[in-house]
């Protein structure tokens, strides 16, 4: 862990993302580090409220500011849950000795921060995994405007 990503860091984040949500203090979070791709970028917090099966309200605060970089209200329909790493691991087939950090960066795998990717590294390869839906792709370019991704 490092210093940017403490626990005391992430309750900030809870905190700053609950008041800018106007979510009671009931209302439980689940929070993630997000470590930015491109040097000079902040690294972020995603702080999602809720039930595992119920997302009231989502939030990227950055983990150094504390700002709330982009939020929104969820209607409580579904969740808005993450991958573990471990299960990124599993859907990249992959072993269990591979580095996983979740990363972002606007990409044609990602354009929001909330839906970060599992960058999963061995000493041979790096791939990335959505968090959410579980694609897993080999490459991520970026080009001018857009994208694209290589599927795996």
């Amino acid at each position: 862990m490092s210093s940017w990503d403490d626990d005391t860091s992430k309750k900030r984040a809870i905190a700053n993302a609950r008041q800018a949500l106007g979510l009671d203090a009931n209302a439980s979070a689940r929070v993630w580090s997000v470590t930015r791709l491109k040097p000079g970028r902040h690294n972020y917090f995603l702080v999602v409220f809720g039930t595992d099966e119920a997302s009231v309200g989502i939030a990227a605060v950055d983990a150094y500011s504390m700002e709330i970089l982009e939020k929104a209200r969820l209607p409580g329909f579904q969740t808005h849950q993450l991958l573990s790493a471990r299960e990124a691991i599993q859907r990249a087939r992959l072993t269990a000795g591979t580095k996983a950090a979740l990363v972002w960066e606007p990409t044609a795998a990602s354009r929001s921060p909330f839906y970060p990717l599992w960058q999963l590294t061995t000493q041979t390869e790096t791939v990335w995994v959505d968090s959410i839906r579980g694609t897993v792709s080999k490459n991520l370019r970026s080009t001018l405007g857009g994208g694209a991704v290589e599927e795996r």
